[in-house]
C-alpha cells in the first residue's frame, strides 16, 4: 500500500521539477546573454583576460588532464570555511567556488597593500579560469557521484550555475566598479521572459496563414 502511495508522489515531484527546468532554462540563457553583454562594456584587457582564463581552462580540461581528485580536495575547505552553518554543508561544497575566494582575497591584498591595481587583468584571467573549473566539476560530479536521473541533475544544475552567474558578477564588479550586476539580472529577466514567451508560441500557438 505504501508503494502504491509513494509512486505517484514520486512522479509528481519529478513532473514539478520538469516544469521547474523548462521555465528557468530560457531565464539561465538571459542570465548567461545578460552577464556576456555587461562583460564587453569593459575595458578590452579585461574582457580579453577574462575570457582567456575561462578558455584556458576548457583546453587544459579537454586535452591535458581533468583535475577532479584535486578539485574535490580543495572544495572540502568550503565545509571547513562555512563549519559553523551546518545545514547548508552539502549545498555550499557545490555553489561556492573555494578557489575563487582564494583569488578575491589575493586581489584585496594586492591592492589593499601592494598597491598593485595596475595587474588587476591578472585577476580576470584568474576568476575566470576558477569559474569555469567550479561549474565543469560540479557537473561532472553531480551528474557522475550524485544524480543520476536527468530531470534531477538539470534541475540542480541549473540553479548552481544560476547562483554562479551571480557570484561571478559580484566578483567582476570587486574588480572593476562599473559592472553592474543589477543590469545582469534585469538584462537576464527580460531575455528570459522573451526567449519563454517565443518557445511558447512556436509550440502551442497555431500559426496563420
Amino acid at each position: 500500500m505504501e508503494e502504491k502511495i509513494s509512486r505517484p508522489n514520486n512522479k509528481s515531484v519529478q513532473t514539478i521539477k520538469l516544469v521547474c527546468v523548462l521555465i528557468v532554462f530560457p531565464i539561465l540563457i538571459g542570465f548567461i546573454r545578460g552577464l556576456i553583454a555587461e562583460t564587453f562594456k569593459l575595458d578590452s584587457l579585461f574582457v580579453k583576460s577574462l575570457y582567456w582564463g575561462i578558455t584556458s581552462y576548457l583546453l587544459f580540461h579537454i586535452f591535458i588532464f581533468e583535475p577532479v581528485r584535486f578539485y574535490k580536495k580543495t572544495q572540502r575547505f568550503i565545509r571547513v570555511i562555512l563549519g559553523f552553518f551546518s545545514p547548508v554543508f552539502r549545498f555550499s561544497y557545490y555553489l561556492i567556488p573555494f578557489w575563487v575566494i582564494i583569488i578575491i582575497a589575493s586581489y584585496l591584498l594586492f591592492v589593499t597593500f601592494l598597491k598593485l591595481e595596475n595587474l588587476r587583468f591578472i585577476f580576470f584571467f584568474l576568476s575566470g579560469f576558477a569559474f569555469a573549473m567550479h561549474i565543469v566539476m560540479v557537473s561532472k560530479i553531480l551528474k557522475v557521484d550524485e544524480l543520476r536521473k536527468i530531470v534531477d541533475y538539470l534541475f540542480i544544475i541549473f540553479i548552481v550555475v544560476i547562483i554562479n552567474i551571480f557570484l561571478f558578477a559580484l566578483t567582476l564588479k570587486l574588480y572593476a566598479h562599473s559592472f553592474s550586476v543589477s543590469y545582469v539580472g534585469k538584462k537576464g529577466i527580460a531575455l528570459g521572459v522573451a526567449l519563454a514567451r517565443a518557445i511558447f508560441n512556436q509550440i502551442f500557438v497555431p500559426s496563420v496563414h
